[in-house]
């Protein structure tokens, strides 16, 4: 009776071995994994840093093409403004000149 309770306590002892060698091993396949992801998860932020370099280039070029396109709409405003003022005076010169030369005799 004693060989067979050794025996048991030998079957259990190699099983528990067992379920410890399968945890150790699932252990490390997860550790595998996490580094892997731990990987490219560096990698994606390396990406997203690069991307936001380029966001914040294109954003500042924007931004300055904007103000640029500001100053050109003033410039358009005002010369548009100066050519009225110029049109206004060129029709009055013009009525007035028709008025003189109605005057003189031909």
């Amino acid at each position: 009776m004693l060989a067979a309770a050794m025996n048991g306590d030998e079957l259990t002892v190699k099983i528990l071995q067992g379920i410890r060698e399968d945890i150790q091993k699932a252990n490390r396949d997860s550790n595998e994994r996490f580094e892997t992801m731990d990987r490219r998860f560096e990698n994606m932020e390396r990406r997203f840093e690069t991307m936001d370099r380029r966001f914040e280039f294109i954003e500042t070029a924007i931004r300055d093409m904007a103000e640029q396109l500001v100053l050109l709409a003033r410039g358009v405003k005002v010369a548009i403004e100066a050519r009225e003022r110029f049109e206004a005076r060129v029709d009055d010169h013009e009525a007035r000149l028709k008025a003189l030369e109605a005057r003189a005799p031909h």
